[in-house]
């Protein structure tokens, strides 16, 4: 089994392909709901201290759509809770088209329904960054372990911005926009 350093490179790794000049990162989740929270938690986390747009799209990622569209991404990374078997506050990437059906995702419809209505209005590269939760019960807190991943994946995204060289002040429409 991996180590924690092993497991961050390893997601920085997943991450560096798509987290490029022109990306949007996209945070979905009920923070109501434990472990649910944790796509808006990354959110929160990163606020504007990324060269890349972060939209937190709670519940309602196809809300935010226009917004999204508008910055014409050459790809979208959503940060979702989703139930995929393992361990709690497990960390794995997934392409967008290798998201199945209307589930798992733990507030509603999978990514995939989102991810599909944007393709129709802008075609870029996709990729989900699932959390594994353990409890998603209204008023529950977050867990330990969803929160250890949640840092695990903010820190993977700000190293990945540290690495990417550019200015806050010169990046495009950046901002953390939140709606």
């Amino acid at each position: 089994m991996p180590g924690a350093d092993e497991e961050a490179e390893a997601l920085e790794r997943g991450l560096a392909d798509l987290l490029g000049e022109s990306t949007v990162i996209v945070c979905v989740g009920n923070d109501l709901c434990g472990d649910d929270g944790a796509g808006p938690a990354v959110a929160e986390a990163l606020g504007e201290t990324v060269p890349w747009p972060v939209v937190n799209a709670q519940t309602a990622p196809e809300s935010f759509l226009g917004k999204i569209v508008a910055h014409r991404p050459r790809s979208v990374v959503v940060i979702d809770a989703t139930d995929f078997g393992a361990a709690p506050g497990t960390v794995r990437r997934v392409g967008g088209d290798d998201v199945a059906g209307q589930g798992p995702s733990t507030h509603g419809p999978a990514p995939r329904a989102f991810l599909e209505a944007l393709q129709m209005m802008h075609s870029c590269r996709t990729a989900v960054v699932g959390i594994q939760p353990r409890r998603t019960d209204p008023g529950s807190e977050m867990t330990p372990a969803v929160r250890d991943a949640v840092e695990r994946v903010v820190g993977a995204i700000r190293n990945l911005a540290r690495t990417a060289h550019r200015p806050l002040a010169d990046r495009e429409g950046g901002g953390n926009n939140r709606g």
